[in-house]
């Protein structure tokens, strides 16, 4: 797989086609396999996404299992919480079924949690038969101006981690919640589908750090190729 690049005029017409395509893919994956496995990423710019997506025909999302790539080490209900606004902006729109939103839980310690959020992948997902991660369908992810995607950031420890498919890091000072629990780089790979929504000038080295040949060393451009919808003014 290569990297796709598909650029389109502003914000609204770049979540309106990405949300096509995911919409797109679990259909294909719930006629092929009766399920599809999603994990969503937090954002202003996914948000708008799932708008887009919760109104879209023809999804059975009762066959849907919803995942995060990555989360705050904090309670669901708080403003700061990936879960949180994946609920307000889609999951209040649709119907699901609880037993398939698979929440991280942050009630537990950083290290417990990425513990029990990766034997919760491994019990439920496919594995990977190369990597040995547990496989998701499609991985949504955003990019950061400073090159990070999922809590992924830039000279992390983190970034060297070879075994595990889940990981709790530490995000830098200037971000509000420090305590994260991410998936890793080998479990990103696995990923059968990777789709990055990114939009506005300050991503615009970053993406093209991305697609570069060689890409830039940034956390972002180490998930492996992957499908990229931007909106003109991210468009390298």
């Amino acid at each position: 797989m290569a990297h796709v690049v598909h650029s389109y005029v502003d914000v609204p017409a770049t979540a309106h086609a990405c949300a096509d395509r995911v919409a797109h893919l679990l259909r294909e994956l719930i006629g092929a396999r009766g399920s599809a496995h999603l994990a969503l990423s937090g954002g202003n710019t996914p948000k708008s996404m799932y708008a887009v997506l919760a109104g879209l025909p023809n999804i059975d999302w009762s066959r849907v299992h919803f995942w995060w790539g990555d989360e705050r080490c904090v309670p669901h209900t708080d403003k700061d919480s990936n879960e949180r606004m994946a609920r307000e902006s889609l999951l209040s729109k649709i119907r699901f079924t609880e037993s398939n939103v698979h929440g991280v839980p942050t009630t537990l310690s950083p290290s417990e949690c990425a513990a029990a959020y990766e034997a919760e992948l491994r019990r439920t997902c496919d594995t990977d038969p190369i990597s040995k991660m547990p496989a998701i369908d499609i991985l949504l992810l955003g990019i950061g101006d400073d090159g990070h995607t999922l809590s992924l950031f830039p000279r992390s420890p983190t970034l060297a981690e070879a075994t595990k498919a889940v990981a709790s890091t530490i995000a830098p000072p200037t971000s509000p919640v420090k305590d994260r629990v991410t998936l890793t780089f080998p479990a990103a790979r696995a990923a059968k589908y990777r789709i990055f929504l990114a939009a506005g000038a300050d991503k615009k080295p970053v993406v093209a750090g991305c697609l570069a040949n060689p890409p830039a060393d940034q956390p972002s451009a180490r998930v492996g190729d992957a499908e990229w919808f931007l909106d003109a003014a991210a468009t390298p």
